[in-house]
Parts: C-alpha cells; sequence; structure tokens
C-alpha cells in the first residue's frame, strides 16, 4: 500500500473512532431533542453504510462467533493442497478442517471473485476454533460488545428499520426492570415514529417509524391490559398508517422518477419484504381494534 494510501486510512480510522467517542461519551444513549451530529455521519448516506455493516457483525457476537449468512458459493482450486496439520504439542483434537483458499469461478468477474474470497475470509475470522464453552467472563465481553455496536449503528442510521427491532427486542430483553424497559422502549419508539414522517425520510425510515408505532399497539393491546389508552392507541395507529402511507408514495415516486431501479437488489428485496410484513401486521391489528372494545384509563 503506498504511502498516501496509508495516511488516507489512517485518517478515516482517526475520524470514525472521534465519532464513535462522541456520539457515547458526549450524548446520552437515547436522545430526545435535536443535536449536531458528530463528523455529520449520523443520518447520512456514509453513515447509513457503517450502519448496515455493523448491523451484519452482530450475528457473530451472539451465536457464538457463527457468521450471518454462508459465504458466496465459489469454487476451490482442486490442485491446492491443504496445510499440513500442526505438529507435536500444537496439534489440536477435533480442530476444524483448513478452509481451502476460493478462487473465482470462470463465468464471475474478477470483481465478484474478490467479494467471494473477502466473504471467506470474514467468515473464517468469525468463526470459532475450539469446542470449549465459552465462560463467563467471555460471554459478558461478548454481550457487552455487541450493545456498544448495537447502539452506535442505531446512532449512525436511526431509520435503520431493521436496527430499530433489534434495539427494540434488545432494551426490552436486558432492561434491570421492567419499568425500565418500558420507559426506554417508548422513548426509542416516540423517536423513531418521528424520523419516520419527517419530511426528509427514506424509505427505511417509514418503516422504522411504522413498526415503531406497532411496537406500542402491541403493549396497549396486550390481552392483560385490561385498561387501554383509547387516545394513544388512535395516535399511534394514525402514524402507522401514514408511515405506510408515505413509504408507497416514496416507493412510487422512485419508479416515477427512474431511481429505484439505482437502488442495488438485495437491498429493495430487503425493504419490500419488511414492507409486507409491516401491512400484513398492520391489517392484523386493525382488525383487533375494531373487533375489540377500548377502555380509556
Amino acid at each position: 500500500m503506498s504511502l498516501p494510501h496509508t495516511i488516507l486510512s489512517l485518517a478515516a480510522a482517526t475520524a470514525l473512532w472521534f465519532a464513535g467517542h462522541g456520539l457515547f461519551c458526549s450524548q446520552p444513549s437515547l436522545p430526545t431533542g435535536a443535536e449536531l451530529p458528530v463528523f455529520a455521519l449520523p443520518s447520512s448516506a456514509y453513515g447509513s453504510l457503517m450502519a448496515r455493516l455493523l448491523r451484519d457483525s452482530l450475528y457473530s457476537y451472539w451465536h457464538g462467533g457463527e457468521s450471518a449468512s454462508p459465504a458466496p458459493q465459489v469454487t476451490a482450486d482442486k490442485n491446492a493442497l491443504p496445510p499440513p496439520p500442526p505438529p507435536g504439542r500444537f496439534a489440536r483434537k477435533g480442530a476444524p478442517a483448513p478452509i481451502a483458499v476460493p478462487t473465482a469461478q470462470a463465468d464471475a468477474s474478477w470483481l465478484e471473485g474478490r467479494v467471494a474470497s473477502l466473504a471467506q475470509l470474514e467468515k473464517g475470522r468469525t468463526r470459532r476454533n475450539n469446542e470449549l464453552p465459552l465462560s463467563l467472563a467471555h460471554q459478558r465481553y461478548l454481550n457487552s460488545a455487541a450493545d456498544l455496536r448495537l447502539r452506535l449503528a442505531y446512532r449512525l442510521d436511526p431509520g435503520d428499520a431493521f436496527l430499530y427491532e433489534i434495539l427494540a427486542y434488545h432494551i426490552s430483553t436486558h432492561a434491570k426492570t421492567p419499568e425500565e424497559a418500558q420507559t426506554a422502549l417508548v422513548a426509542l419508539s416516540k423517536q423513531a415514529m418521528a424520523y419516520g414522517l419527517r419530511d426528509a425520510a427514506s424509505l427505511s425510515d417509514t418503516l422504522s417509524g411504522a413498526g415503531a408505532a406497532i411496537t406500542l399497539l402491541n403493549d396497549q393491546l396486550r390481552p392483560e391490559n385490561k385498561q387501554r389508552d383509547s387516545q394513544a392507541i388512535a395516535s399511534y395507529q394514525d402514524v402507522m398508517k401514514r408511515c405506510l402511507t408515505k413509504y408507497n408514495t416514496i416507493r412510487s415516486a422512485a419508479q416515477n422518477e427512474g431511481w429505484w431501479g439505482n437502488i442495488p437488489p438485495i437491498r429493495k428485496q430487503e425493504l419490500e419484504d419488511h414492507a409486507k410484513l409491516l401491512n400484513r401486521i398492520s391489517g392484523m391489528i386493525s382488525k383487533t381494534i375494531s373487533a375489540q372494545p377500548v377502555s380509556d384509563k
């Protein structure tokens, strides 16, 4: 790597470190008011990209080093011999088989082959290399590291619908008390709803807002909740419908203006599948509200 590229890499890494430091050391974990984005990364296109990269890496922290998805299918060089097993006292019984270095398929481009190679390396990096159970200290470290990365990713892109769902579940299952979980979950959901109803909201922002409204509606409509807040239910249902309508409006505009086709197919499929799921849940909730009487607090 040349010296200019090395300097640029170090500068980018330093900027990201300071951004993370600013996000966590100078701000509350769940902001409630307007704030200046650190280094202009949160809510930006770069922040969204970094958030998705962090999101994909979370899986290995919660699943003992397993990769979130299998590496791309590539053909390995049949003539390449695996390295010999470690000798003497370094030999380990039941050691995983060595990973063959993949080569690109004949019909794949050079770039696709390099992407597949990097995916294989990443999968190998996060795979566990022993069969011993995790110690309590190691498990606490993994949980803490996952929590830090999850909150940083959500700060970088508060409109990521999947990060909202993951963080909402994480808060509800890891809070010290049910009351603390409820307070934090309501604050997070209201922030997501407001973000999804902004004039500049993106496709994912609107889905995040709809999911947040569904979270609060599910809490209000719990069978054991005998004193439901009719005003809150009506407000959350209105936000849910407005966010889903806004998603359809933005999607139609994207198709008419021609930029829908510029979105990567995987990203489009992700958005469309999540939108279908939320629309299906929205219909079920509307039927439940219509069929059950609501008692005011």
